[in-house]
């Protein structure tokens, strides 16, 4: 059995059919959890997994907020994790007119099955976005 966090789970299940609204939404929430000093967690699912590819993050800019590459790099800088469904990977995150060779995954998301993620998580809080 892993080691159990008691801290935040953030699943990002949307991709950028939103304009990137959620993943925003999402890296924000993670972010401030980080910062008050909770294991954070961020785990690409399903159409989410679109955001685990380097460049997809980029120009994405929501009124009010950070723009989306600003937050997960300084999600990751504060020590949060990212991870994308090891089902996903490749597959969910494939979207019209991508070509496979051109999917390269940023350095710090790591694959990982949804049971070993929410294994890791008791007596924690779960977001989704």
């Amino acid at each position: 059995m892993s080691e159990h966090i008691n801290g935040l789970l953030v699943m990002l299940t949307s991709g950028n059919e939103d304009g990137g609204k959620r993943a925003t939404l999402a890296y924000t929430a993670a972010c401030t959890s980080d910062a008050m000093g909770h294991r954070t967690q961020v785990f690409l699912a399903g159409d989410g997994s679109f955001w685990g590819c380097r460049g997809r993050e980029e120009g994405v800019v929501v009124k009010g907020f950070p723009p989306l590459e600003e937050l997960m790099e300084s999600f990751c800088e504060l020590g949060g994790e990212v991870y994308i469904c090891s089902a996903c990977d490749g597959v969910c995150a494939v979207q019209c007119g991508d070509e496979e060779q051109d999917l390269v995954r940023h350095s710090w998301v790591q694959p990982r099955g949804m049971a070993a993620v929410l294994d890791t998580l008791e007596s924690g809080r779960s977001l989704s976005f």
